[in-house]
């Protein structure tokens, strides 16, 4: 690990003045930034510490920049945490409402490291919706390629990482894998407008959803229960696929961003949530073909 670290600090050093503005390691001295092991720390706390720190997880860098929110002040971290075991992309930030959580890709023995940069860079570009300067992203993106590539092949030379990544089959951990705890929310969490939106659509067990109420109109979004999805767009009336039907037509993106077909219908999310449309299909296909189980 000292190695690595060593390997980070001499990347930083020897880095054209563009990359040094967007790249944080925890080890010497900054050559731009005085206040690095602030940034680095704010990076740890918004990115890694919500997700869930593994057992002698090490951050090696952060890669990205912090947005200012005018109102409060607050900073926000934008970019690419990098540890011993995974690169975690933070691509938003919200005033309101919670920020989305971060992507999570985590190392294995077997990857490419050009390969798992370039994807995790193109992820990151469709999901991004923050104004970021040219010369800063190409800075992030060689920074982002370069590190990948130090890291995962020294950590891949030790045999420290696992072969492949299994996938959780438990719902409540295949939730986390695909960073959607703070979105799709179960009926506890949510209890009081949940149990409206059963009320008024006449669904029983709702297991998880993901729904928004107005001041002034009723709940709307998508519902998650052991016969398949509800969802109702806002001023619409709500709409039913069954797994059965997802299983012969299976989820996919619509024509919008916050728009799934699923067994031959439309289903609608709120627009806040439209960058979590992916994993939601991911989740609600496995679910209908029986490999997330209750």
């Amino acid at each position: 690990m000292q190695n690595i670290e060593s390997e980070l600090t001499s990347y930083l050093q020897n880095s054209r003045e563009s990359i040094q503005q967007i790249l944080f390691v925890p080890q010497g001295t900054h050559p731009v930034w005085e206040d690095n092991l602030e940034i680095l720390q704010l990076a740890n706390q918004q990115i890694l510490q919500p997700l869930g720190v593994y057992p002698n997880e090490h951050v090696f860098a952060f890669i990205g920049m912090h947005a200012k929110t005018g109102i409060t002040g607050k900073r926000d971290s934008i970019g690419f945490l990098i540890t011993n075991f995974r690169v975690l992309t933070q691509t938003d930030f919200s005033v309101i409402r919670n920020g989305q959580n971060p992507q999570n890709t985590l190392f294995t023995q077997t990857q490419i490291p050009d390969d798992l940069a370039t994807k995790i860079w193109n992820d990151f570009t469709i999901k991004n919706s923050m104004s970021i300067a040219q010369e800063q992203l190409l800075a992030m993106q060689t920074a982002l390629h370069n590190i990948i590539g130090l890291v995962l092949w020294q950590l891949q030379g030790l045999n420290l990482l696992p072969k492949e990544i299994q996938k959780s089959t438990d719902i409540q951990e295949r939730i986390k894998d695909l960073s959607l705890q703070n979105v799709l929310k179960t009926y506890l969490q949510e209890e009081k407008i949940l149990k409206k939106f059963a009320e008024k659509h006449t669904i029983s067990k709702i297991m998880f959803g993901i729904v928004d109420k107005p001041f002034f109109s009723s709940a709307y979004g998508l519902v998650i229960t052991k016969t398949g999805i509800t969802s109702r767009d806002a001023m619409e009336d709500s709409v039913t696929s069954t797994w059965e039907e997802i299983r012969k037509t299976p989820a996919i993106i619509g024509n919008k961003n916050d728009i799934i077909l699923a067994g031959q219908k439309k289903h609608v999310l709120p627009q806040y949530q439209s960058p979590s449309v992916q994993s939601v299909i991911i989740l609600i296909n496995e679910l209908a073909n029986g490999e997330v189980s209750w």
